[in-house]
């Protein structure tokens, strides 16, 4: 897999994780959800654009 693919994947699962915890489970204060959300996006953006600024 490459480098891109695995951040982008792992911004999602995170992504995805607190929020079935924080809608379902359990109500994540707003202190930890939006660092951890934050950095889900981050990842994400972060594995789409490496390989633009490759070129």
């Amino acid at each position: 897999m490459k480098d891109k693919s695995i951040l982008i994947s792992v911004g999602i699962i995170i992504y995805i994780v607190m929020s079935g915890i924080d809608r379902f489970v359990y109500h994540i204060p707003n202190v930890i959800y939006i660092p951890v959300a934050i950095l889900g996006i981050i990842l994400i953006l972060i594995g789409f654009f490496k390989d633009k600024f490759k070129n």
